[in-house]
């Protein structure tokens, strides 16, 4: 560790030695080195090596109990296993006199990243990050992830080697800035930290990935990607906003991050070795290198078997110019073709034999799709070899136009299940063999360019159709290296930027305003109502189809099944603005057929998954608070909220803070419909459910539930009837 500004001293470390320094066995504490908001960093001298180390103490009174000091311990003692010199090694584990759990590391007096700036050194900023993957890469391969990557956490040690600090047990810390997330046990910081992390979710390490692409472009810039005034604001920045660009003069990096920060891990960089091969991509445009050389240099064809053919198809073309005329190369030779035919005829016998079994050889090596792998036998190798031979033998000229038709090929048809990235390598693989081959100015290879435009056409078409744009714009990549026109390339990019991003508010006509919620994880985008069905809505609907209202009900109250309630009346009091509750799920989905009728879209009740898919990224808020729950003001008996929400029943629409995506009301005011089937809880009741599907699912909680309710539980209940505190709101499909 390292000098770092000293903060106020926590109130959790108690002083164990007259001047407050703790007491650890082994050691001399001289002064504190920084303080964070759940530790205390000190340099020490250890008294057997008379070496300067620091020592890192925990505060469990900062909102750690005994049972999380353990965890920490443990997990200490793993990442200490850890020797990698881009790793800070932990030297030792153990807690001080007073049972406050401590770590000691060695003392960096190099500083940290952030006190170094590589705007002007794109050459060090390479370096500094092959070493931070290499380390990562280390890490993840143990099943560790850091979960805070950020500047302050990278030191120099006394040979100015970059060395990641805090591996696995860095926490929240407090400060005043929109660098740092708020209290409690999240881990990360709030301006480097991923979605699925700012979430709570489980990580792994492509949530490292993604702060590394923070922190590069933090590198390049000067600056954080996105800044905002408190944590939550930041999260929803990471979860939603745009990735910004890169100046012009950095636009080369501008992949390498789009990538890294993708908001979904699935579309960012599989592995640390994945981000690592990418960098070297930055790396040759950043120094471009011409002909076959730079393309066998590159790093996407630095996986085993490929670089080793492709290396020996290139060796062919050395081969050719002082290969004896008329002589097969050695068996396993590699060969090119040559510069000037020689007439067939002069072969002897035993060559021509030889050059059919070669041909033979070739010819069910292309049929087994034994392309350009594994070296020494596969089709390429084998047709340049007999061109080597006979310079002018047709069948082997054919031969290499057919395996370059097969590279297209396998383009084509993998390009659905690999995806973008996949799909780039395999034309890239193509053109490198059309490279080695001199198949360049042929046929085949502006045929390999016509299909490889269609494969990227249709795929960008279809995920604008299904309104996906981080999967179309990852095809755009492929679209500049197959050289499509400027005109249509920035045609693309328009089309792209038109669709809208998540949370983005669309609607049709007059309908109702709705919130885009993108695809994930397979499933389609779709945009949900940003508030629930209101009472004067449902009314514009019933006056227009003459809809009679179904019977009502309290769910608390079996005996109130027989009061003569409905929408227009629920036992109290409601304003047009409030959501319409009493209504059936037959009522709602007559509602969704309706409005799907005035609009010309599909309008429909949403699953339970759709719903929780959209409020994953909720409101901070809790209790009243959040939204119009079983308060100090509610009528009834049963567990309540200590506070008071200004409601004593449904609230207007937009009353209480909206979700990050904009919806209102996810957390009270009225449970919600959904298509979910189900059965009764109570085993007596379930015997007298005959239909497949008796009961549907109401999701969320509503101004009848208290403290105890979850907030996105499912309450099974009869369709046929409505209820006083359930309501709906609907999904539009795309």
């Amino acid at each position: 560790m390292h000098d770092t500004p000293e903060t106020p001293a926590s109130d959790a470390i108690a002083p164990a030695v007259p001047g407050g320094l703790p007491r650890v066995a082994g050691y001399r504490i001289e002064r504190v080195l920084g303080r964070g908001g759940m530790a205390v960093v000190y340099l020490a001298v250890q008294e057997s090596l008379d070496r300067q180390v620091a020592i890192k103490v925990m505060m469990p009174a900062g909102g750690l109990d005994e049972a999380q000091s353990q965890r920490f311990e443990l997990e200490a003692r793993t990442i200490a296993k850890l020797e990698h010199p881009g790793i800070v090694g932990i030297h030792e584990v153990g807690r001080t006199a007073d049972g406050q759990l401590y770590y000691v590391m060695p003392y960096l007096s190099h500083g940290d990243l952030s006190e170094r700036d590589y705007r002007d050194d794109e050459d060090g900023l390479i370096a500094l990050l092959r070493t931070l993957l290499d380390a990562l890469g280390y890490a993840h391969a143990r099943g560790i992830v850091h979960r805070d990557v950020k500047a302050e956490n990278v030191l120099f040690n006394n040979a100015d080697q970059p060395q990641l600090a805090d591996f696995g047990i860095a926490l929240s810390r407090k400060g005043a800035t929109p660098r740092v997330t708020t209290d409690g046990l999240a881990l990360g910081s709030g301006g480097h930290m991923p979605p699925e992390q700012a979430r709570g979710a489980v990580v792994d390490g492509r949530a490292d990935l993604y702060s590394l692409g923070v922190l590069t472009y933090e590198l390049l810039t000067g600056d954080l990607p996105y800044y905002a005034d408190d944590a939550l604001a930041l999260a929803v920045m990471h979860a939603h906003d745009p990735i910004p660009r890169l100046p012009g003069e950095k636009a080369h990096w501008q992949d390498f991050i789009d990538q890294a920060m993708a908001k979904s891990p699935e579309r960012r960089f599989r592995n640390a070795q994945a981000m690592a091969r990418a960098l070297e991509r930055v790396n040759d445009r950043l120094h471009p290198r011409g002909g076959i050389v730079g393309w066998l240099t590159h790093p996407a064809w630095r996986r085993p078997g490929v670089l080793v053919a492709l290396g020996a198809l290139a060796a062919v073309c050395i081969a050719v110019a002082v290969w004896p005329r008329g002589e097969m190369a050695p068996a396993g030779a590699v060969d090119a073709a040559p510069a000037a035919p020689a007439p067939a005829a002069r072969l002897d016998p035993q060559a021509r034999a030889a050059i059919e079994t070669r041909l033979g050889e070739a010819a069910q090596q292309l049929a087994a799709g034994a392309l350009l792998v594994p070296a020494g036998a596969n089709a390429a190798e084998s047709y340049l070899d007999v061109l080597k031979a006979d310079p002018g033998n047709a069948a082997a000229r054919a031969g290499l136009d057919a395996v370059l038709a097969a590279l297209s090929a396998s383009l084509v048809d993998a390009a659905q299940a690999e995806g973008a990235e996949a799909s780039r390598e395999r034309y890239r693989q193509a053109v490198l063999f059309a490279d080695v081959a001199q198949l360049r100015d042929g046929p085949g290879f502006a045929a390999l360019r016509e299909d490889a435009t269609r494969v990227v056409l249709a795929a960008i078409d279809a995920r604008i159709a299904a309104w996906d744009a981080p999967a179309a714009a990852a095809w755009l990549p492929l679209a500049e290296e197959v050289q499509l026109d400027a005109t249509a390339l920035a045609a693309l990019r328009e089309r792209i930027d038109a669709l809208p991003a998540p949370g983005e508010t669309v609607r049709d006509g007059d309908g109702p305003e709705l919130a885009f919620i993108p695809a994930a994880d397979g499933a389609p985008p779709f945009a949900l109502m940003l508030d629930e069905v209101s009472r004067g809505d449902y009314a514009r609907f019933a006056d227009a189809t003459g809809r009679e209202a179904g019977r009502c009900r309290s769910r608390l109250s079996p005996l109130q099944l027989f009061d003569k309630r409905d929408w227009r009346d629920p036992g109290f009091a409601q304003g047009p603005t409030e959501p319409v509750v009493c209504v059936s799920l037959d009522d709602a989905q007559a509602y969704a057929a309706w409005l799907s009728r005035r609009s010309g879209q599909r309008y429909r009740i949403p699953t339970a998954g759709e719903w929780r898919r959209a409020a994953r990224l909720g409101s901070a808020a809790t209790g009243c608070a959040a939204g119009n729950v079983f308060d100090r003001s509610a009528d009834g008996r049963g567990t309540r909220h200590a506070c008071t929400d200004g409601s004593a029943h449904t609230a207007p629409a937009g009353r209480y803070p909206a979700s990050a995506l904009g919806l209102h009301h996810l957390l009270g005011n009225v449970s919600e419909w959904t298509l979910n089937c189900g059965s009764a809880d109570n085993a007596l009741a379930r015997t007298l459910e005959s239909d497949a599907c008796p009961r549907r699912a109401a999701i969320g909680p509503s101004w009848r539930d208290g403290p105890m309710a979850a907030n996105a539980a499912l309450q099974m209940l009869p369709p046929e009837r409505g209820y006083d505190d359930v309501g709906f709101r609907l999904l539009r499909e795309f």
